[in-house]
């Protein structure tokens, strides 16, 4: 999760969230882990939405989430509760809709790139516990900007997570990878068609494998993160960019049920450096990775890594230095399990420390860090499939 974002209001949050392979069943992790009081959820509930974002849902198919057989839950500060299997089926690409009633709680917010039309995204309904309804007359569907976060707003908040990390079924792979990072995973600035992430388009093509083969991915990339403990570079507190990656990984994806891989692709914002950082040199971020790797392998977990995808910094300089560095010793030193080799998938042939002029994302704060969409789905498409052989 990214961090605290203040107080939700007297209403219901209706979430989309995005499931990427079939199931039977599901369950729910809803996360306090950065609430300082305890987090009561009133009631809950699970439905499927008639179409992509929509708030209205298919008939009869909100079922009631319940705890340990309780309608209700209070999750202690710091702490986090899974829900009962949840009687829904689901199938690839299926959006799940959420519906929590949980006034004056604390909220732990993950901020997605903001999709029109696709998970994840949320509702703010109108005041009151609306979680039953199928209808969505409570869930205005007014799009809401929320760059400013005006959290209180009721409408639609493309992008916007309270309180749920994961969302794991009873499928029929044979277990999840689990994708850390930071917006090159996330999706931010991923303009453009098809509008996919990386991750989405290979979680399509994993689940077309043979039942044996195949693995549901699960998305644990923050906008902003570093993989190293350091100040992050782009704010103060932590309320957007979350933990760094050494720090969450246990959270955020050695305890995920069934994980039998996990993609690292971090180290950008370390390297890039910011208002509140200065880059960091490559010795920190391979330590971070080298910690990650021995940590993951402790628990028999086995780790693909990636290299850092071109930031548009001319070589010379501090920051292209030490990316070719990192890239250098991720491709060569044998810590990883496996390799994929995004650099080489998006980076221009003529000009290799800056993104194929057609892959790359307008700027964001001056920084050519981002591929679009287009060069997204060169990245899910180009991942060789046979790397997930390390997967256990």
């Amino acid at each position: 999760m990214a961090g605290p974002q203040g107080t939700s209001p007297d209403a219901t949050i209706r979430q989309l969230l995005m499931v990427s392979t079939d199931a039977s069943s599901i369950r729910v992790r809803f996360s306090n882990h950065f609430g300082a009081t305890p987090l009561t959820i009133r009631q809950a509930w699970a439905g499927l939405p008639v179409a992509s974002s929509t708030a209205r849902l298919v008939g009869d198919s909100n079922v009631r989430v319940t705890f340990d057989g309780r309608g209700t839950v209070t999750i202690p500060a710091g702490k986090h509760e899974w829900s009962d299997p949840i009687r829904i089926r689901v199938t690839a690409g299926d959006q799940v809709a959420l519906s929590i009633y949980a006034p004056r709680a604390a909220i732990t917010s993950k901020n997605f790139f903001a999709y029109a039309y696709a998970a994840p995204g949320m509702y703010i309904s109108t005041p009151g516990n609306h979680a039953r309804e199928e209808s969505g007359r409570s869930f205005p569907a007014l799009t809401v900007d929320d760059t400013d976060y005006p959290l209180q707003s009721v409408g639609y908040h493309p992008g916007q997570v309270w309180w749920t990390d994961v969302l794991t079924g009873r499928s029929n792979s044979r277990g999840t990878v689990v994708v850390i990072g930071d917006s090159v995973s996330d999706g931010w600035m991923a303009y453009g068609p098809p509008g996919q992430r990386w991750t989405d388009v290979l979680a399509t093509r994993l689940n077309a494998l043979p039942a044996g083969k195949r693995l549901s991915v699960t998305n644990a990339a923050i906008s902003g993160n570093t993989v190293s403990n350091q100040q992050n570079p782009f704010e103060k507190d932590s309320a957007c960019c979350g933990q760094p990656a050494v720090i969450r990984l246990w959270r955020d994806a050695l305890s995920i049920p069934g994980v039998r891989a996990i993609i690292l692709l971090e180290g950008t914002n370390d390297i890039g450096g910011g208002p509140f950082a200065p880059p960091s040199p490559p010795e920190q971020v391979i330590v971070a990775m080298q910690d990650i790797v021995d940590r993951a392998h402790a628990r028999g977990i086995p780790v693909i890594g990636g290299t850092l995808i071109p930031m548009g910094k001319e070589p010379g300089s501090v920051q292209e230095t030490s990316r070719r560095a990192v890239n250098a010793w991720i491709r060569s030193s044998g810590t990883f399990d496996a390799v994929i080799d995004f650099d080489r998938m998006v980076r221009d042939p003529q000009v290799p420390w800056q993104i194929y002029p057609a892959w790359q994302a307008p700027p964001f704060n001056g920084n050519y860090y981002h591929p679009n969409a287009i060069g997204h789905a060169v990245m899910g498409q180009q991942i060789p499939l046979g790397v997930f052989a390390v997967a256990r």
